[in-house]
């Protein structure tokens, strides 16, 4: 029995041994696969987790130590006050597994420094004889893609700080719907009235859909190739529900990578240039408008840099120089003139370009067959006390100065003539004097002969009175005798009408002497028409006047009344016979010009008789009496107080004598 129990203890103690062996290979083999694994890995035993294994993958985290046949504490006191240790007594005493993702982790290395480190590990328990037996570690170091991630983390953070500094407006669009991840201050404050962070931008600012925009942010996305635009105008609101308004924008759309590389959004870096834009036209505008100006103008007008080439050049440049302005641009001044004409003016440049403000007239023989005399005005361009350049207005004097020289040469033949003059006007003189002495000789003949003929005439028509009265009928009726009484009697009233005319024209000489006074014009008309009442009530004129009662006229009273009266007895004298009788008067100011108009639908005018009509002793109708003269000294009147009388008229279509006065 002892002996069967024996037998029975050395197989169970045999087969134990086998066991043990058969456990041993199999964890050889188990270690030989571990130790080629790139992860590390490690087997702890008991709850003081004593190192059982561990792989040269797992060494290296720990250079220099000794690990295998410690406790964990003791060959890493690193992990205790990390909350590591606390991790493998939870699993150790659970069974749970545990997943461990970039724990950071301080190893000290042997020089005394500490490395930092990151693992990701699974801490998993394992059984013997159906208890705990230990904990199989695998882990790895992922302190290379932590850091790197930080790093890029880091550089996000620091370029979002950047977006969020910078003076240009910048966004960041998140996701193929273009979500508003980051919109800076420089950029909302374009859109103060709206919120954009966190909605789509199709949605925040809906009328950019139909823009091209839309594409734009497409295209970016898909293919990650960059985008510039310049200046692309877009109706956009600042305000919610405010009114669009256009503005331009500059902007470049890039793609947003993440840490693999893959396209995950899009970063918009933007410039508002709406005020620029429309400055911009607003002088491209004025500058079109300054070229129409300068290109009418009938002077060279041009701006030159230090460097003396031409910046600009009018159109009056093409004309001279037998070039398109804007190919002078560029070129210097020598080159486009010609170095002889440079030669007159260089050193007038050389003056404003030392700030000196120039006007000056120089000849410029531009080319043997263009030589011109010019008027230069140079004015310096100053800019923060530099000159940067002149103005020059260049003005073509080159008929002036032939004329100017003309002058002098007229003006020396004129001093001689004058000498000539001098003398003749001294015999014109003595002409004048003598001629002065006949026409006093020839009034005092004239007012003599009038007043000396009357008297022989009066006796002759008393004579002629008498003799109708005392011859017997028969006797007047006697051809003979009635045919002397005839023409003794037209004799008579010949005589009678020359005296009148020659005392009219004796009057004529002394009106010069007539007294200037302020006279209301309306008013003087109107008593010139009382006085002709029954000559208009017999002739049934209608007679209008309109003259303003305070238009006032600086003239001799009777002189001027004399001038109204003939004008409008006139008018009422030669009516035609065949309508009734119409007669306008009006008077107004213009200027400095009083104008007095007598307008009738008489008999009129041929152009003859219209030359003829201001002439002495005309008389143009002779159904009428007259003496030939009224005209004649209305006309001297007029003259000689400084106005102008005309006449309009056709024949049977009346006429209208228009009287000008200075005022």
């Amino acid at each position: 029995m002892r002996k069967s129990k024996e037998k029975e203890k050395a197989a169970r103690v045999a087969a134990a041994h086998a066991a043990q062996a058969a456990l041993n290979q199999e964890r050889a083999t188990f270690y030989q696969v571990f130790a080629m694994t790139p992860a590390a890995i490690c087997i702890q035993r008991g709850p003081e987790h004593l190192f059982a294994y561990a792989n040269d993958a797992y060494l290296q985290f720990f250079p220099g130590r000794e690990i295998v046949g410690k406790t964990a504490a003791e060959a890493i006191p690193e992990i205790v006050d990390s909350g590591v240790l606390a991790l493998l007594d939870h699993v150790y005493q659970t069974g749970e597994t545990y997943y461990g993702t970039e724990l950071p982790l301080q190893i000290k290395q042997p020089d005394g420094s500490f490395r930092q480190m990151y693992f990701t590990f699974t801490y998993q328990a394992f059984h013997e004889n159906g208890e705990i037996a230990g904990i199989s570690t695998f882990a790895y170091n992922v302190a290379e893609q932590v850091l790197a991630r930080q790093q890029q983390e880091d550089q996000q953070q620091q370029l979002q700080e950047l977006f969020l500094q910078a003076p240009a407006p910048i966004v960041i669009l998140d996701g193929p719907e273009w979500v508003f991840q980051l919109v800076n201050p420089a950029y909302q404050r374009n859109f103060p009235g709206r919120e954009l962070v966190g909605k789509p931008l199709l949605q925040a600012l809906p009328e950019l859909v139909g823009t091209p925009i839309p594409k734009l942010l497409t295209w970016v996305y898909q293919t990650g190739e960059p985008v510039t635009m310049e200046e692309l105008p877009l109706w956009m609101a600042r305000y919610e529900g405010q009114a669009l308004e256009e503005m331009y924008w500059s902007f470049t759309c890039q793609a947003r990578r993440n840490a693999q590389g893959d396209i995950d959004g899009v970063r918009i870096f933007a410039h508002d240039i709406t005020e620029q834009v429309r400055t911009r036209r607003q002088v491209e505008a004025s500058t079109q408008q300054l070229r129409l100006i300068t290109d009418s103008l009938p002077v060279l007008i041009s701006y030159v840099d230090r460097e003396r080439r031409y910046q600009f050049a009018n159109e009056a440049y093409r004309n001279w120089f037998r070039q398109d302005p804007a190919q002078l641009l560029g070129k210097p001044v020598w080159q486009v003139i010609g170095e002889t004409a440079y030669a007159a003016v260089v050193n007038y440049q050389d003056r404003v370009l030392a700030g000196e403000r120039l006007a000056f007239e120089t000849r410029m023989p531009y080319r043997k067959d263009f030589v011109r005399h010019i008027h230069t005005d140079y004015i310096p361009d100053v800019r923060a006390g530099q000159v940067e350049g002149f103005y020059a207005l260049v003005t073509d004097v080159t008929e002036q100065v032939l004329a100017r020289e003309q002058v002098q040469a007229l003006n020396e033949e004129l001093a001689v003539a004058n000498e000539e003059l001098q003398a003749t006007n001294a015999e014109l003189h003595q002409a004048n004097a003598q001629l002065t002495r006949t026409n006093v000789d020839l009034d005092t003949f004239i007012y003599t002969a009038s007043h000396d003929l009357k008297a022989p005439i009066a006796n002759i028509e008393a004579i002629l009175l008498a003799l109708r009265t005392q011859l017997a009928p028969e006797v007047q009726n006697e051809a003979i005798i009635a045919q002397l009484l005839h023409l003794l009697g037209n004799t008579v009233s010949r005589f009678k009408r020359t005296i009148a005319q020659l005392t009219d024209i004796t009057k004529l000489q002394l009106v010069h002497a007539g007294p200037v006074e302020w006279v209301h014009l309306a008013t003087l008309v109107e008593e010139v028409c009382q006085d002709l009442a029954p000559a208009l009530h017999e002739a049934q004129t209608e007679l209008t006047v309109t003259i303003p009662a305070n238009l006032v006229v600086s003239f001799s009273p009777a002189n001027l009344r004399s001038i109204i009266y003939n004008l409008l007895s006139n008018a009422v004298k030669y009516r035609a016979p065949n309508r009734a009788s119409l007669v306008q008067v009006q008077a107004s100011q213009i200027a400095q010009t009083i104008i007095l108009t007598v307008q009738d639908n008489g008999l009129g005018l041929s152009e003859l008789q219209q030359r003829q009509l201001f002439g002495l002793f005309q008389r143009l109708h002779t159904h009428v009496e007259g003496t030939g003269v009224g005209l004649y000294i209305v006309k001297r009147l007029v003259e000689n107080a400084g106005g102008t009388i005309t006449v309009q008229s056709q024949p049977d279509a009346g006429a209208t004598f228009t009287v000008t006065f200075p005022a």
